[in-house]
């Protein structure tokens, strides 16, 4: 019996170090995955987002910061998102993706 609740503590340590020490995306890769989000927003912002196309946009007008997540949860792994702003045509969307994926999680900005 001790030997299996070794190992079954020696697995969940393993699975929380992976998720701790997960890799995170580049930078380049979460402008890129901020302009698809940009391109494609949810149904309800589609009429307040113009079109964006970062090949026309010069790059001291995108900035790149890597944050916390807020929760417990996220704390307690180290969970980090980019927050990707993007200067064009006098709006300053910023797009709030999950550092590990570049899954969509918040968009402010153009609609405040």
């Amino acid at each position: 019996m001790k030997r299996i609740l070794l190992g079954l503590v020696v697995v969940m340590a393993m699975v929380f170090l992976y998720i701790y020490q997960s890799p995170i995306m580049s930078t380049n890769d979460a402008i890129v995955s901020a302009e698809k989000h940009l391109q494609n927003p949810p149904k309800e912002w589609r009429k307040s987002i113009s079109y964006v196309d970062l090949k026309e946009i010069p790059m001291e007008n995108v900035s790149v910061s890597l944050n916390k997540k807020s929760g417990f949860w996220n704390d307690l792994t180290n969970r980090k998102q980019w927050e990707v702003t993007i200067k064009y045509d006098g709006s300053k969307p910023t797009v709030v993706i999950d550092a590990y994926t570049g899954d969509f999680i918040d968009l402010y900005g153009p609609l405040n």
